[in-house]
């Protein structure tokens, strides 16, 4: 006897093929029996839901607080063809959002490189052109030394180097676009001429920033508020339609230590917030790969991080590539003098990281941001190898 769990219908469709011996077609029409999903729904009409879950044998329970729907991914589809006939927008939602669910692989292009992933998790090395990054601040100043370590991390197995020409650690204090740019762009037009084939990502929340970069041969931009801190960002990257990073935040990096910080559900919150941005964002005109990063220690408590990992896969519903940075937070450091009674400082935190992003790969995370790409590059070859066995 065997008890199995599938999260992946496709997993259920193989099983079905080889263990139960059922044939081709029918196994894939019914591989959507074998993946379990809770739907819910926030503002709906029970009296309209109610009827039609019991019809397609789903459970429901509604209160206050909205309406859940329990039940096989086949079952949801019955109810929604039910659904169409009453509220179509609704039932064409739900079935787009499991089928979001489902997507696993991506493809990112730009500057003819093309960047798959899915199979293998990409890491994003960090690059802080800064003199006060909480970790590796002041390091890599000068733009041959910055360009020293992206080639390090490059023959280290970085998919991306993430060049950042301004703190945004807890405190920090805003610079001037100028100054910025005299931190970046020195290092950028180095790193573009050694590393021809790697993709640069730019980590700014300021659009002429992002722009000047851009022309420089830049390949991404990683804006750490989501277009909320400078108006003008979606403009220029709907104009250069190049891959995109949206991290939530919730207020600003210069007033974390000093404001509240309330979440009644921090991953609803995030959701809600990312419909709200991927709409503006459509709205610009961009037509290019929009990335996700929920953002961790952006405006969030330890145990808001945690739960974020704990629930990273309910980011899927958007069907885009999702992106994790946990490497060296504080939250790590909290955890681990919590449990362990030990204080460690930023670099001493390696085992923390990678603990922290596991979850994260496991239950969809495509993309790594890491300061120490050689140990993760080890890390994700197991978890990779195990993650993906027999299924691509």
């Amino acid at each position: 006897m065997m008890v199995k769990h599938f999260e992946s219908r496709d997993a259920f469709y193989r099983f079905l093929k080889e263990k139960v011996g059922i044939f081709f077609r029918e196994a894939y029409d019914r591989a959507f029996e074998g993946v379990f999903h809770v739907i819910y729904l926030k503002e709906a009409k029970p009296e309209t839901l109610f009827p039609l879950a019991k019809q397609a044998c789903l459970h429901a329970f509604y209160g206050e607080g909205g309406f859940v729907l329990c039940g096989s991914e086949a079952k949801i589809r019955d109810f929604c063809s039910l659904l169409v006939k009453e509220d179509k927008a609704l039932a064409l939602e739900i079935l787009q959002k499991l089928q979001n669910y489902r997507k696993r692989s991506f493809k990112i292009q730009y500057n003819q490189k093309i960047l798959p992933l899915g199979i293998k998790t990409a890491i994003m090395g960090v690059l802080n052109i800064t003199p006060d990054s909480f970790s590796d601040g002041g390091l890599y100043l000068k733009p041959s030394e910055a360009v020293k370590r992206a080639v390090q991390m490059a023959e280290e197995g970085a998919d991306i180097i993430d060049i950042g020409g301004e703190s945004t650690r807890p405190g920090s204090q805003r610079i001037e676009a100028q100054e910025e740019l005299e931190r970046v762009l020195p290092v950028l037009k180095e790193i573009r001429k050694e590393l021809p084939k790697v993709w640069i990502s730019i980590d700014t929340y300021k659009a002429g920033v992002a722009e000047a970069c851009l022309q420089e041969g830049a390949d991404m931009i990683n804006d750490i508020s989501g277009g909320t801190f400078d108006l003008n960002m979606y403009n220029v990257v709907a104009k250069y339609n190049c891959p995109y990073v949206i991290t939530h935040i919730k207020g600003r990096p210069e007033t974390w230590k000093e404001m509240p910080i309330v979440y009644e559900d921090v991953m609803e919150e995030i959701i809600l917030w990312f419909e709200e941005r991927l709409k503006a964002l459509e709205e610009s005109g961009y037509k290019s790969q929009a990335i996700l990063d929920p953002g961790i220690g952006f405006g969030k408590l330890p145990e808001h991080n945690v739960e974020i990992l704990k629930r990273f896969d309910e980011l899927r519903l958007f069907g885009l590539p999702l992106l994790v940075g946990v490497s060296r937070k504080s939250f790590i450091g909290l955890v681990i003098e919590g449990l362990l009674k030990k204080k460690t400082e930023p670099k001493e935190r390696l085992y923390g990281s990678l603990g922290a992003l596991a979850l994260a790969v496991i239950k969809g995370a495509h993309i790594v941001r890491v300061h120490d790409v050689k140990e993760t590059r080890e890390f994700l070859a197991l978890l990779d190898t195990v993650r993906t066995y027999g299924e691509f």
